[in-house]
């Protein structure tokens, strides 16, 4: 077992002693279990020869919490066991944990979370390595610690580290290892009952496990929260991003020696910048049965890429209560990467996909649900499109919550 997967053990071990000591809370859990059935028209979108697909998969999701008088713990497994092995599929195994606990008293609150993930590279953002999707594993660390100073004024800091690795690349490798702290502290003053404001600032660190590449990256951003009625909120943020990038290289030069001349790898390191502005609007409207928001963003994100990837993102998402039992909801959303590949080259991925679906509870354990997901894709410059028709049906039983002893 490796140090990062010891990480969630070792972190649950010391929140259960946590618990102990405080003598006082309960341990519970409310597991679920379900079948899938998958349907995907090109599960690995390539632009290639390739063939429709269907999956059968058996989900299980066991959420556990402690709740105490001041002290609350989650643990939060999720598994997917398909018929079909491997991760180049949108539709591939996945293995998720996360293991978070709160401290709050009257004036703070202090929250850690660590958690161990292994799925396929397309199943978040559709990225891949080579040609295909491969298996990515992830190890994520979190502390956030926010003290209202006074009834107006609160003071938050947040630490965050991750760490990625691919499997192998089929064809050309365009993803690479990589791990990315950051801390991020924020001011927010309550400006009045209906609105606040707060000032962000932050600064990462992007590194490549290979030690190829590096990027360090600094940011401020002030944001206005204000609810309108009692329908409405708006929320919207800017601010500005400096990043400084370097690259360490061989480059082939020819070199006179004693024998001759001969080709020599000579190391050489690049730096150039990744400046400009991010930002983040929000519109949302929630009613007793149906919710709407809409929601643009820009921001610098790690994604396994030689630098911090530039990502725009523009969604719509909608629920529609229609019976305590029916439920509908849709989303659409257009997501535009910019990547920056070696040596200073930027190449553009943009990925739109809209997902419909519905879930009906005929009884208080069973859930039938239906979703219809469409993804295209377009990259690079002359753009390459593809394409991929999703549909899947999942029946799942949650069981009772449980009280454990």
């Amino acid at each position: 077992m490796t140090r990062g997967q010891w990480a969630p053990l070792c972190f649950l071990a010391v929140a259960m002693c946590a618990a102990e000591a405080s003598r006082a809370g309960v341990w519970g859990t409310q597991p679920v279990v379900g079948l899938s059935g998958d349907y995907s028209s090109n599960p690995a979108l390539l632009n290639l020869p390739h063939s429709a697909q269907t999956d059968a998969a058996a989900l299980l999701d066991a959420p556990t919490t402690y709740q105490g008088d001041e002290f609350k713990l989650s643990i939060l497994p999720q598994l997917r066991v398909s018929d079909r092995r491997g991760y180049s599929s949108i539709d591939s195994d996945y293995a998720h944990l996360l293991v978070s606990g709160e401290f709050d008293t009257e004036r703070s609150a202090l929250s850690l979370s660590v958690g161990a993930d292994r799925d396929s590279s397309l199943y978040r953002d559709y990225l891949t390595n080579g040609t295909a999707g491969v298996r990515r594993d992830t190890g994520t660390a979190d502390v956030d610690w926010s003290r209202r100073w006074t009834e107006r004024l609160k003071f938050a800091v947040d630490t965050s580290a991750v760490r990625v690795r691919f499997g192998s690349a089929a064809g050309t490798p365009t993803l690479t290892d990589y791990q990315y702290y950051a801390v991020k502290p924020t001011i927010t003053w309550k400006q009045s009952e209906a609105g606040e404001i707060d000032l962000a600032a932050g600064a990462g660190r992007y590194d490549s496990l290979d030690r190829t590449t590096e990027s360090r990256s600094e940011y401020a951003q002030l944001g206005y929260t204000r609810k309108l009625n009692e329908l409405w909120t708006l929320s919207a943020a800017a601010g500005y991003v400096h990043a400084l990038n370097r690259e360490d290289l061989a480059v082939p030069t020819l070199v006179i020696t004693p024998s001759g001349p001969v080709i020599q790898g000579v190391a050489r390191r690049l730096r150039f910048s990744q400046t400009g502005a991010v930002y983040s609007a929000s519109l949302i409207r929630r009613m007793e049965r149906f919710s709407v928001s809409v929601q643009a963003t820009r921001q610098l994100m790690p994604s396994g890429f030689a630098f911090l990837t530039r990502e725009d993102t523009y969604e719509i998402d909608w629920s529609y209560q229609k019976t305590d039992r029916l439920t509908f909801n849709g989303a659409l959303r257009r997501i535009k990467y910019q990547n920056p590949a070696a040596q200073g080259f930027v190449y553009d991925v943009t990925v739109s996909n809209v997902n419909l679906s519905a879930s009906y509870r005929w009884t208080p354990h069973w859930t039938a649900a239906l979703a219809v997901t469409r993804v295209l894709e377009h990259v690079g410059s002359p753009a390459i499109a593809v394409a991929a028709s999703n549909v899947s049906l999942t029946l799942s039983r949650q069981f009772g919550w449980s009280q454990l002893p």
